[in-house]
């Protein structure tokens, strides 16, 4: 039974009476703005000043993806992280609703591992080359030892027994399959999170002003829209790969810059309904600009639904992702699933079947999961599903 508590509603606060004092921007947003400021500035340092030969960070030097990447870490902690640290009566409220569903708990935790792993993990499990260890077994499966070019495990009965140093085994390269699964982890979270990034301002943008506006702006925004979920951005991807490198940043810009066309639609929708609220027309009629209306009194109600139909997008944008890849046609150098999937498979993979089946078990549990917290955020968020 809803609780009816006017003050625990998300979408249905006056916003600015909670905080009346404030101006201009948010802290978090400032911060977000002063963190992306610099990373500009790193970024053209990079790459309008540093040769190839030299190297900004020590030894490590970033591509084009990894500063997106950056940016978009920053984005997701200062305007997901830090609200539902501060705020701590609506995470507790939020908690309440998630926990109600054990799948969705399940998936969250196993995100959070996710979210934590594809971050750091690559940093002190990167594939290395081994080409003497091919085909290692996994440890508690044991192989025909005429598999492995040198068994590195005990070998009893004509059977090569895995070891800790490969626990699930390697591919024909002596690539760890768990690091390849982790580096898979990595590209997995790049294209979730920056396509994100992009996702959701230029829905939300369009969505508002389509919404609010109407007329004219209203049929030119969603005209555009038709027009372009039209063309699949996976056909627009293959045009663009005989013109520009093709690799992850061109696939994380044309998915995150061409699938917003849905997410759109639902906000412009949420938009019509929120405009006739009671406490939106009485700002209008207090002599509230347009802007100001949008900012205190739109934007913040109709958050819940762009983020929700964004974190049901990424699922999408991961299997289209890794059939970029499977198909060859990404940057081979990158460690996708869909890269280290195909290439397990090229071999005798009915018998040395883990360079396939541990990643394919992993990417699987990773677009599962984010399908059902993405189901289960539309009820978190959603003020009239508080049960």
């Amino acid at each position: 039974m809803a609780t009816g508590s006017a003050d625990e509603q998300f979408e249905r606060i006056d916003w600015e009476s909670l905080d009346g004092r404030r101006r201009g921007f948010a802290t978090r947003t400032k911060v977000f703005l002063a963190g992306a400021g610099l990373l500009a500035v790193l970024f053209a340092y990079d790459f309008l000043v540093l040769t190839r030969q030299d190297e900004i960070f020590g030894r490590l030097d970033p591509e084009r993806i990894t500063w997106l990447f950056v940016l978009s870490l920053l984005a997701f902690a200062c305007f997901v992280v830090v609200p539902l640290a501060t705020d701590r009566k609506r995470t507790r409220r939020y908690w309440r609703r998630l926990r109600s569903n054990r799948a969705a708990v399940a998936s969250f935790l196993y995100l959070v591992c996710f979210l934590l792993v594809g971050t750091f993990g690559p940093l002190a499990f990167a594939p290395d080359v081994e080409f003497s260890h091919a085909s290692q077994p996994p440890l508690l499966f044991p192989v025909d030892s005429v598999y492995p070019l040198y068994c590195l495990g005990e070998i009893s009965n004509g059977l090569c027994h895995g070891t800790l140093r490969y626990p699930l085994g390697t591919n024909a390269d002596g690539k760890g399959v768990l690091r390849l699964i982790v580096a898979g982890f990595r590209v997995s979270l790049v294209v979730a999170l920056v396509t994100s990034m992009l996702l959701v301002p230029l829905a939300t943008g369009v969505g508002l002003l389509a919404g609010y506006r109407g007329g004219w702006t209203d049929r030119l925004l969603m005209a555009y829209v038709d027009v372009q979920q039209t063309v699949p951005s996976f056909v627009i991807y293959l045009v663009l790969i005989f013109l520009f490198h093709r690799g992850l940043f061109l696939v994380v810009l044309v998915f995150g810059l061409t699938s917003w066309g849905s997410a759109a639609r639902l906000v412009r929708s949420e938009v019509l309904q929120r405009r006739e609220e009671p406490y939106v027309v009485a700002a209008r009629n207090a002599g509230a600009s347009d802007l100001h209306v949008i900012r205190h009194h739109i934007l913040p109600n109709v958050s819940s639904t762009v983020v929700t139909a964004v974190t049901r997008q990424i699922p999408t944008l991961l299997l289209a992702e890794a059939a970029i890849a499977y198909m060859q046609f990404n940057d081979l150098m990158v460690q996708s699933f869909g890269e280290t999937i195909a290439y397990g498979l090229r071999g005798d993979w009915q018998t040395v079947w883990w360079p396939v089946v541990f990643p394919v078990a992993a990417f699987s549990l990773t677009v599962v999961a984010f399908s059902v917290f993405g189901d289960a955020l539309r009820d978190v968020l959603d003020p009239r599903g508080d049960v």
